[in-house]
């Protein structure tokens, strides 16, 4: 079984980043990865300190990042880990993604909202790094808890998405939480209507197709202990409206979601809809990338420790 090796996290100092630095820790702490903390300080903010100070750009440059480089070992110190602090002055998610690409980055780890306003929805950064980052990526919202009890897997069939269930399998199997595996479908009688003789589908149709699709469900999920798994069929026309709508009745944690597969389900959530779903998504969200890319190790324990 591979494991997280390396873990990058972006670190603002707003509450929802020191939140997405403590499940850093601990999640490094179950695959004894490195972690590697990363802090962007805004290049037009030191330009126009150094102006304002009437003090050499260069001089501000270096006080800011020797700064920052002491706040971030404080910070890591008190959520209990270890890791190499990176402090850099540019774009953020420029610099971010570089160090990924630089460590080779199994995760990258940043708050879902960042100093904006949790009400509006995910920060700029956050769906930046969704869409760019060449790995797996864990959104932290503001509201999560110490812990993902309640994990919600998105399952579209695909390959990716078995990738998915096996990620809430081992990120349960460590926090003894309990998976619910998801499956979105819209009713072929509401939508193919006029393939059918009859305008109403008959009974019969309905209980075999709900059943045939939730045995499906069942063996693509299996049920290794002592993960808890409830597999679940929820119907809605449009695939991210009903995610958030059942990870919200769920009492979600953890949403995982595959960054490819056979539906829309990339699109829903990570496309020009992401905004106004992660404004209604109040949990944490991982995107979990193809098996194909170099990148992509699931989270799991370290060896002789979790199983």
């Amino acid at each position: 079984m591979n494991e997280l090796r390396t873990i990058v996290v972006g670190l603002d100092f707003s509450l929802c980043s020191l939140k997405a630095l403590g499940h850093a820790v601990r999640i490094a702490r179950w695959n004894g990865a490195r972690l590697h903390v990363v802090h962007v300080i805004d290049a037009l903010v030191v330009i126009d300190l150094a102006e304002v100070l009437r003090i050499p750009l260069d001089e501000v440059r270096a006080q800011a990042s020797r700064t920052a480089e002491h706040e971030l070992e404080r910070q890591v110190l008190e959520a209990g880990g270890e890791a190499t602090v990176n402090v850099a002055i540019g774009s953020p998610i420029e610099e971010i993604l570089k160090v990924v690409c630089e460590v080779s980055a199994d995760l990258l780890v940043v708050g879902a909202h960042g100093d904006s306003a949790p009400d509006l929805g995910a920060g700029t950064l956050a769906i930046q790094c969704l869409r760019k980052a060449p790995t797996k990526v864990l959104l932290v919202d503001n509201e999560a808890g110490a812990a993902f009890r309640t994990i919600v897997a998105c399952v579209d069939f695909s390959p990716t998405s078995r990738h998915a269930v096996e990620q809430a399998q081992r990120v349960a199997s460590c926090e003894d939480g309990e998976i619910h595996c998801l499956h979105i479908y819209d009713p072929p009688w509401n939508r193919l209507h006029y393939l059918v003789p009859t305008s109403e589908p008959e009974p019969n149709f309905r209980r075999q197709y709900l059943a045939t699709l939730q045995r499906r469900l069942e063996e693509f999920a299996g049920s290794p202990p002592p993960s808890k798994i409830r597999c679940a069929l929820f119907p809605h026309p449009r695939m991210g409206i009903g995610i958030v709508e059942y990870a919200r009745q769920a009492g979600a944690d953890l949403l995982i979601v595959g960054a490819r597969g056979l539906t829309n389900v990339r699109s829903a959530l990570t496309g020009t809809t992401t905004e106004r779903l992660m404004r209604e998504l109040r949990c944490s969200v991982l995107i979990v990338r193809p098996r194909e890319s170099s990148l992509v190790h699931p989270i799991s324990p370290p060896s002789g420790t979790l199983p």
